[in-house]
Protein backbone atom coordinates (compact mmCIF):
# COMPACT_ATOMS: atom_id res chain seq x y z
CA UNK A 1 0.00 0.00 0.00
CA UNK A 2 3.13 2.36 0.37
CA UNK A 3 3.94 3.24 -3.21
CA UNK A 4 -0.46 3.84 -4.06
CA UNK A 5 0.35 7.02 -2.80
CA UNK A 6 2.40 7.62 -6.22
CA UNK A 7 -0.47 7.16 -8.69
CA UNK A 8 -2.64 10.08 -8.00
CA UNK A 9 1.02 12.01 -8.86
CA UNK A 10 1.49 10.09 -11.86
CA UNK A 11 -2.11 10.90 -12.99
CA UNK A 12 -1.32 14.60 -12.33
CA UNK A 13 1.49 14.71 -14.09
CA UNK A 14 -0.40 12.90 -16.92
CA UNK A 15 -2.66 15.85 -16.91
CA UNK A 16 -0.16 18.60 -17.33
CA UNK A 17 0.97 16.57 -19.96
CA UNK A 18 -2.50 16.24 -21.84
CA UNK A 19 -3.03 20.13 -21.52
CA UNK A 20 0.63 20.80 -22.97
CA UNK A 21 -0.20 18.26 -25.68
CA UNK A 22 -3.90 20.24 -26.34
CA UNK A 23 -2.03 23.68 -25.80
CA UNK A 24 0.79 23.06 -28.37
CA UNK A 25 -2.39 21.68 -30.98
CA UNK A 26 -4.52 24.75 -30.65
CA UNK A 27 -0.88 27.22 -30.38
CA UNK A 28 -0.12 25.21 -34.00
CA UNK A 29 -3.75 25.63 -35.53
CA UNK A 30 -3.74 29.43 -34.48
CA UNK A 31 -0.56 29.98 -36.45
CA UNK A 32 -0.83 27.54 -39.33
CA UNK A 33 -4.57 27.53 -39.90
CA UNK A 34 -6.33 30.23 -38.51
CA UNK A 35 -3.45 32.71 -39.55
CA UNK A 36 -4.02 34.35 -36.59
CA UNK A 37 -0.55 35.56 -35.33
CA UNK A 38 2.43 35.83 -38.10
CA UNK A 39 5.80 35.60 -37.55
CA UNK A 40 7.59 36.58 -34.97
CA UNK A 41 4.58 36.82 -32.50
CA UNK A 42 4.14 33.07 -32.19
CA UNK A 43 6.36 33.11 -29.05
CA UNK A 44 5.40 32.24 -25.69
CA UNK A 45 4.54 34.25 -23.79
CA UNK A 46 2.41 35.99 -24.51
CA UNK A 47 0.75 35.23 -28.07
CA UNK A 48 -2.07 37.53 -27.15
CA UNK A 49 -4.01 37.42 -30.22
CA UNK A 50 -5.18 34.24 -30.21
CA UNK A 51 -8.48 32.60 -29.44
CA UNK A 52 -9.96 32.66 -25.71
CA UNK A 53 -9.20 28.72 -25.43
CA UNK A 54 -5.62 28.92 -26.23
CA UNK A 55 -5.03 31.88 -23.61
CA UNK A 56 -7.19 29.85 -20.88
CA UNK A 57 -4.70 26.69 -21.58
CA UNK A 58 -1.82 28.66 -21.16
CA UNK A 59 -2.77 29.81 -17.90
CA UNK A 60 -4.25 26.64 -17.36
CA UNK A 61 -0.61 24.89 -17.87
CA UNK A 62 1.02 27.59 -15.61
CA UNK A 63 -1.19 26.80 -12.66
CA UNK A 64 -0.23 23.22 -12.89
CA UNK A 65 3.22 24.05 -12.13
CA UNK A 66 2.11 26.16 -9.35
CA UNK A 67 0.02 24.12 -6.35
CA UNK A 68 0.75 20.96 -7.53
CA UNK A 69 4.05 21.16 -6.96
CA UNK A 70 3.23 21.29 -3.05
CA UNK A 71 1.51 18.23 -3.63
CA UNK A 72 4.27 16.31 -5.04
CA UNK A 73 6.31 17.08 -2.44
CA UNK A 74 3.69 16.00 0.30
CA UNK A 75 2.72 12.90 -1.43
CA UNK A 76 6.73 12.48 -1.94
CA UNK A 77 7.28 13.48 2.00
CA UNK A 78 4.41 10.99 3.28
CA UNK A 79 6.37 7.99 1.17
CA UNK A 80 9.50 8.88 2.10
CA UNK A 81 8.60 8.72 5.80
CA UNK A 82 6.30 5.53 5.77
CA UNK A 83 2.99 7.50 6.57
CA UNK A 84 1.31 5.80 3.36
CA UNK A 85 -2.13 5.42 4.84
CA UNK A 86 -5.87 5.24 3.23
CA UNK A 87 -6.57 8.30 4.10
CA UNK A 88 -3.80 9.86 2.51
CA UNK A 89 -4.52 8.21 -0.48
CA UNK A 90 -8.29 9.57 -0.58
CA UNK A 91 -6.91 13.36 -0.01
CA UNK A 92 -4.51 12.54 -2.87
CA UNK A 93 -7.04 11.46 -5.52
CA UNK A 94 -9.31 13.84 -4.27
CA UNK A 95 -6.80 16.60 -4.82
CA UNK A 96 -6.26 14.88 -8.39
CA UNK A 97 -10.03 15.02 -9.47
CA UNK A 98 -10.48 18.30 -8.36
CA UNK A 99 -7.62 19.96 -10.42
CA UNK A 100 -8.89 17.85 -13.44
CA UNK A 101 -12.01 19.44 -12.99
CA UNK A 102 -10.35 22.71 -12.30
CA UNK A 103 -8.86 22.70 -15.79
CA UNK A 104 -11.28 21.46 -17.66
CA UNK A 105 -13.94 24.26 -16.42
CA UNK A 106 -10.44 27.08 -16.50
CA UNK A 107 -9.69 25.78 -20.34
CA UNK A 108 -13.33 25.40 -21.68
CA UNK A 109 -15.41 27.57 -19.81
CA UNK A 110 -14.09 29.91 -17.15
CA UNK A 111 -16.92 32.39 -16.52
CA UNK A 112 -16.86 35.49 -13.93
CA UNK A 113 -19.87 36.02 -11.32
CA UNK A 114 -19.71 38.62 -8.71
CA UNK A 115 -19.50 41.62 -11.22
CA UNK A 116 -17.49 40.11 -13.41
CA UNK A 117 -14.42 39.79 -11.00
CA UNK A 118 -14.82 36.41 -9.01
CA UNK A 119 -13.68 33.45 -11.27
CA UNK A 120 -16.51 30.47 -10.53
CA UNK A 121 -12.97 27.74 -10.74
CA UNK A 122 -12.37 29.46 -7.19
CA UNK A 123 -15.22 26.72 -5.98
CA UNK A 124 -13.38 24.42 -7.62
CA UNK A 125 -9.96 25.52 -6.66
CA UNK A 126 -10.59 26.35 -3.05
CA UNK A 127 -11.35 23.05 -2.45
CA UNK A 128 -8.59 21.29 -3.92
CA UNK A 129 -6.31 23.76 -2.08
CA UNK A 130 -7.73 23.13 0.88
CA UNK A 131 -7.25 19.12 0.44
CA UNK A 132 -4.00 20.24 -0.24
CA UNK A 133 -3.16 22.41 2.89
CA UNK A 134 -5.19 19.34 4.85
CA UNK A 135 -2.31 16.76 3.32
CA UNK A 136 0.19 18.89 4.46
CA UNK A 137 -1.04 19.66 8.14
CA UNK A 138 -1.84 15.90 8.49
CA UNK A 139 1.38 14.71 7.61
CA UNK A 140 3.01 17.34 10.07
CA UNK A 141 0.78 16.23 12.76
CA UNK A 142 2.11 12.27 11.87
CA UNK A 143 5.67 12.95 11.53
Amino acid sequence: MNSEIILPMFYLMLQTVAVLLFLASIRLKEIYFNKSVAGEENRYPPFDHGSRILKNAQRNLANLFEFPILFYAVCICIYMTGNVDEYFITLAYWFFYLRVIHSIYHIFFNQLIINGVFPVRSFIWIPATATLVWMWVRFISVI
